[in-house]
């Protein structure tokens, strides 16, 4: 058997393929490259690629159309960039974008030839002249003379510029003095890391040795288009015809084709990454070999044989590992070789139930044919085992050979005795489904129910279980319990002896690949390894130990696959052992296709999050996006890891600042999305870990703002804020003047009422009382000199003494009310019409224009008094023969005219009013008061015409502002009538 120290067969490595069904644009594969981040790039027939070990990226939405074409050449640079030629176009990958090289010349100009600078940028030839690049720039170089059509053309490390143009290789020399090299028909140019320079010409390779190229001899293909030197110094050749792939390394060449698993014998190109695994481009896919964790032989050499899936393994004293098969017989692996033993050496064609140690070869239990053993060059059955299904052979320190036999119970062989042993009620009905010795050398057997311990006399009943039990390990001071319903864990065995309590069952969905646990092993480091039907995983000791002290309620085990070196994950349901713990520390598995063993190996590598696009809605953006443009957005933010090892089990966790409170565990999905954010800042964070839990803790972030519309703003906020404010303000005021307002009413309403008690004394009390007051007078002249006209005088005095007492109780009746709420303007001017006629005369026409309307009560009313004064004066001081009243009614304003024929009033009494007399001045302080314009137009013997003109407004608080100046205006007033 191979180590890895010696250089695996190429049939022992992990050979992994991906085609357009995996995500390759193409199958045709024409370039490879891998970045420092890990990422491999793969230019094929049509177009760029990169894969991080689980998706290929392609770049339509975010790269040059030319990247589309079919891609010449990936060329790393000496930072974390790289350099493209497609068959048009030259760019340069750095900091996560593409930057076009403009080539001079014809815009369509196919590039020849590229190869690497010393300095991390370009040579290349377009158009027969050699060009490199300075910068993201070309500038010409003159090529060597005599140099034809340039094949290929390489820098070593010495920087030294060798070019073919397939009649000779000339090297230019960093002093520019030049070197030729008469070799045609070189094709191919190649340089290794140790700074081996090769030639070949697609049939011979030529190696220089500082004078001359000279032939190398059976390099390994008769053609080849690329080659490749490794880290070990293995030469890889690639035919690009029928031949496949070789590799030479020492004397030993191997060769592969379509036969061993390529995807085509035409290889095209070859690359090894960082993990020192080797890609290999064909015209039907790319492939990779993987170093693997596992190394995997297989029993048989028929590919196909059913018959042989192994179902058991064993390590015998001596240090050979033994595989047993379902019907094929078994298999010793001994220094590298492996033999195979069946029928021909007396082994019966049944299924192999387990081996126990018996001298230089193992007893092996096969079904129900018995035990054998070897005796010479064949094996033959022991005679003294019962008839029946054995199972589970185990051989003891003391020589004892302990079996059980389905439905018969437990035996021990021990010189050549047999007892039968009582395990677990009834005996005849007990399952011994397991049989296993611990690190003290302790016997310990399993049946359907429960797991006892051998005491030396009898067993004794250790853990109870209502699942059958089918392995046991014991990691340190732990026992783990395996089981058809899960694995049973406790962190200190010690309770297990002490019969304290159940132990923690771990199953899938608890994080295990399954429930269903055929076997379980502990390392050297207490690491559990477990056995499923269809997977081997391995929980940390950190992680079992967690669980079953209560600590989580949940593991990730590392699951292990083909891609790790195993030929099948899949392991037969079979009730025997199908891993063990060999001698030298190393885990060794039965699975369908063969036995496999972990190598000794270094931790996972710590993987990286990479950032991989944001797309806004239905717009693919790159991972550098900083600012969204308004609204309600579905926001979509892609990340990877790029990995070899295990990449899909990388699990991811992330965080939006400004939005999540905690990270999220996102598990292996490897996109997420918001909707509905709100304007503001945001940083996106996420973090890798490989599939053993371990991460560097370093986030990939993106820092975006979300812009606001104008209306979310802090400006448009803190002057809505300062708006609401001032309405507020604003309505407040008002409120408060409107209040005010109401009681300036209320108080004008009572000066009104005590101005109309004014009007009312001065037309009633006190005309009566001077009238009283000339009679009384008059009379006590009489009573001297004309005693019956006295008499007479003082019968008409008390007449008119009581025509005042009624005059004054109508004056108290009507200080109770205005001139009646009810009534509209017009009605109550009809009514003062009637008040004052006393004879025929004057006539009286009331008229009026435009559409009559309510009128506030209050504005009536000094309307009313103003107009009744105006009636007043014409129909008992004016004499008038004619009084016309009109009104006009606009759509803002009203006019009132009072027109009378009567005798008029002169320009002083119009200034001035009579003393004592209230009317003139009573009628201006009436209009003031409702902010109305009043006129008088009068002369002696020519009438009186008096205008009165009246605003109305929505405001009800202005007019009695206006009002209140008026107030103020006439409280100082001496106030007389006409």
């Amino acid at each position: 058997m191979k180590t890895r120290d010696s250089e695996p067969l190429l049939r022992d490595e992990v050979l992994s393929t991906w085609t357009t069904e995996q995500g390759l644009p193409q199958n045709f594969v024409t370039a490879l490259a891998q970045t420092p981040d890990g990422f491999l790039w793969v230019g094929t027939l049509n177009g760029l690629a990169r894969f991080d070990g689980v998706h290929f990226r392609g770049f339509e939405k975010d790269g040059p159309p030319e990247l589309q074409e079919r891609i010449l050449k990936l060329v790393r640079d000496n930072d974390d960039g790289m350099w493209i030629a497609s068959t048009t176009g030259l760019f340069h990958y750095t900091h996560n974008r593409f930057v076009t090289i403009t080539i001079p010349g014809n815009s369509h100009v196919l590039i020849q030839a590229l190869a690497r600078a010393g300095d991390g940028g370009v040579w290349i030839v377009s158009d027969d002249r050699l060009m490199r690049t300075r910068g993201d720039a070309l500038e010409a170089v003159p090529l060597p003379s005599n140099t034809h059509v340039v094949r290929d053309l390489f820098e070593n490390k010495d920087g030294i510029l060798w070019i073919t143009d397939g009649e000779h290789v000339v090297a230019v020399q960093a002093d520019h003095s030049v070197i030729r090299y008469n070799n045609p028909g070189i094709q191919l140019l190649f340089g290794d890391a140790s700074g081996k320079m090769y030639a070949g010409d697609g049939h011979k390779l030529f190696r220089f040795d500082g004078g001359d190229f000279k032939l190398v001899p059976h390099p390994g293909l008769g053609n080849f288009v690329d080659l490749m030197v490794d880290h070990r110094g293995a030469l890889w050749m690639a035919s690009g015809g029928l031949h496949g792939l070789s590799r030479r390394y020492g004397n030993q060449t191997e060769a592969m084709t379509t036969a061993d698993g390529l995807a085509s014998d035409d290889v095209r190109v070859l690359l090894e990454d960082s993990n020192h695994d080797v890609w290999i481009g064909t015209i039907a896919g790319l492939q990779r070999f993987h170093h693997g964790i596992f190394t995997s032989y297989a029993i048989s050499d028929d590919p196909g044989g059913g018959r042989s899936q192994t179902d058991a393994i064993f390590e015998q004293r001596d240090g050979g590992i033994w595989a047993g098969t379902l019907e094929g017989g078994v298999a010793e692996f001994k220094d590298g070789r492996r033999t195979l033993y069946g029928r021909g050496q007396g082994l019966p064609a049944g299924q192999i139930r387990g081996f126990a140690e018996r001298g230089a070869t193992p007893a092996i239990a096969i079904s129900d044919y018995g035990i054998f053993e070897r005796r010479g060059s064949k094996f033959t059955k022991i005679p003294s085992i019962p008839h029946g299904y054995v199972n589970t052979p185990l051989a003891t320190s003391d020589g004892s050979l302990w079996f059980s036999v389905l439905h018969h119970g437990l035996f021990r062989l021990k010189d050549q005795r047999l007892s039968s042993i009582d395990v677990g009620q009834p005996k005849t009905d007990s399952s011994i489904r397991y049989l296993a010795v611990d690190q003290q050398g302790k016997l310990w057997a399993g049946t359907d129910t429960q797991l006892e311990r051998w005491t030396g006399e009898r067993f004794e009943p250790a853990v109870n279980t209502p699942h059958p039990i089918l392995s046991a390990a014991w990691p340190g001071h732990g026992l783990a319990v395996a089981t058809m319903r899960g694995l049973i864990l406790w962190s200190d065995e010690g309770s297990v002896r002490k019969n304290l309590g159940a132990g923690k069952v771990l199953t899938q969905a608890e994080g295990l690949p399954g429930s269903f646990v055929l076997d379980v092993v502990s390392d050297a480091e207490e690491n559990l390894w477990i056995v499923t039907p269809r997977s081997i995983a391995c929980l940390s000791r950190k992680q079992w130990m967690a669980f079953a002290e209560g600590k989580t309620d949940h593991v990730i085990p590392e699951v292990f696959d083909r891609a790790d070196g195993l030929k099948s994950n899949d392991v037969l349901p079979l009730n025997q052992v199908t891993a063990i713990r060999s001698r030298d520390g190393r885990i060794w598995f039965a699975t369908t296709h063969g036995i496999a063993v972990v190598n000794p190996h270094l931790p996972d590598p710590i993987v990286q999050a990479v950032l991989d696009y944001i797309q806004v809605d239905d717009q693919h953006l790159g991972a550098d996006v900083t600012t969204i443009s308004p609204g309600l957005h579905r926001i979509t933010f892609a990340y990877t890891a790029p990995s070899d090892i295990a990449p899909e089990q990388i699990r991811f966790r992330y965080r939006l600042e400004g939005w999540d409170r905690q990270w999220i565990d996102a598990g292996t999905e490897r996109v997420v999305s918001y909707t509905g954010l709100p304007p503001g800042r945001y940083t996106f964070q996420v973090v890798a870990t490989n599939r053993e839990g371990v991460s560097n803790g370093v986030a990939a972030t993106a820092a975006l703002r979300l812009e606001p519309f104008f209306w979310q703003t802090g400006w448009f906020r803190a002057l809505l804020a300062f708006a609401l404010v001032g309405i507020a303000v604003e309505v407040t005021r008002r409120r408060t003047l409107l209040r005010a307002e109401r009681l300036s009413l209320r108080f004008q309403e009572r000066t009104a009422e005590r101005e109309r008690i004014a009007y009312q004394i001065h037309d009633t009390v006190i005309q009566d009382m001077i009238g009283v007051a000339f009679q009384l007078e008059l009379l006590g002249f009489q009573l001297n000199d004309q005693p019956e006209t006295a008499s007479t005088s003082l019968s008409t005095l008390a007449d008119r003494v009581r025509g005042s007492i009624a005059r004054n109780r109508n004056m108290v009746s009507n200080l109770h009310s205005t001139a009646v709420a009810e009534y509209s303007l017009v009605d109550v001017l009809r009514h003062a019409e009637a008040e004052f006629r006393l004879s025929e005369l004057p006539d009286f026409q009331l008229t009026t224009t435009g559409e009559p309307r309510p009128i506030d009560p209050l504005v009536r009313d000094e309307v009313y008094r103003i107009c009744r004064e105006a009636l007043s004066n014409a129909f008992r001081h004016g004499y008038a023969r004619h009084v016309e009243v009109k009104i006009i009614f606009s759509p803002d304003s009203f006019e009132v005219i009072v027109v009378d024929d009567g005798e008029g009033i002169d320009e002083v009494t119009q200034r001035q009013g009579r003393d004592g007399h209230f009317g003139l001045r009573g009628m201006q302080a009436h209009a003031k008061r409702i902010g109305a314009t009043l006129t008088i137009d009068s002369k002696l013997g020519q009438g009186t015409k008096v205008t009165l003109q009246v605003r109305t407004t929505k405001s009800p608080w202005r007019p009695w502002r206006r009002g209140r100046r008026s107030q103020e205006e006439n409280s100082s007033e001496d106030q007389s009538t006409r």
